[in-house]
């Protein structure tokens, strides 16, 4: 069974997703950056932001590490098989 275009048509709605899910997830980031820019009182708490906004960039490290994936398979379901 070919699964060429069904994985294209997915991998295009997945991109879609990305790109909404990758705008909310940098204005949280900014957010947060902001509120650790604003912290004076506790260097702990200040500390504690600093780890979200550290988790934060990992996520768009992993969304862009995905999508970098699906244009691989775009690719890959692009080229012709020796059969």
């Amino acid at each position: 069974m070919d699964t060429r275009e069904e994985a294209k048509k997915l991998s295009r709605e997945v991109l879609l997703k990305l790109m909404e899910c990758g705008t909310e997830i940098d204005e949280y980031y900014r957010r947060f950056r902001e509120l650790r820019l604003l912290e004076d009182r506790s260097p702990s708490f200040q500390s504690a932001l600093i780890n979200v906004e550290h988790a934060f960039f990992m996520v768009v490290q992993s969304i862009n590490i995905l999508r970098e994936q699906l244009k691989l398979l775009d690719v890959a379901s692009k080229k012709k098989e020796i059969e």
